[in-house]
């Protein structure tokens, strides 16, 4: 296994597998999960003004269609699971 750390990200290689870590101290899984929803909707808040300002959407190239997409989906993927976590330890989702 190899492994490599650095500034509080720590990646993993074992084979066909890779596991990257971050170490966010003073953090919680509530917090987290905050700051990637609040990630995820600045995202899709930056695709909507793009959309909105008469630039398709569709004009981008598909590259990077799919790479904003995959991001979204990891933002996403990364909210439910600290959401989660959360629950699982007693964290009240507080709701607006």
């Amino acid at each position: 296994m190899y492994s490599h750390s650095h500034h509080g990200i720590t990646a993993e290689h074992n084979g066909a597998d890779m596991l990257v870590t971050a170490h966010s101290p003073g953090e919680n899984p509530l917090s987290l999960a905050t700051e990637r929803a609040a990630e995820l909707y600045g995202l899709l808040l930056m695709a909507s003004d793009h959309d909105a300002s008469g630039e398709d959407l569709g004009a981008l190239s598909q590259e990077t269609r799919e790479s904003l997409l995959s991001l979204a989906g990891r933002l996403a993927h990364e909210t439910q699971v600290l959401s989660e976590l959360a629950l699982l330890q007693g964290q009240p989702l507080q709701r607006d």
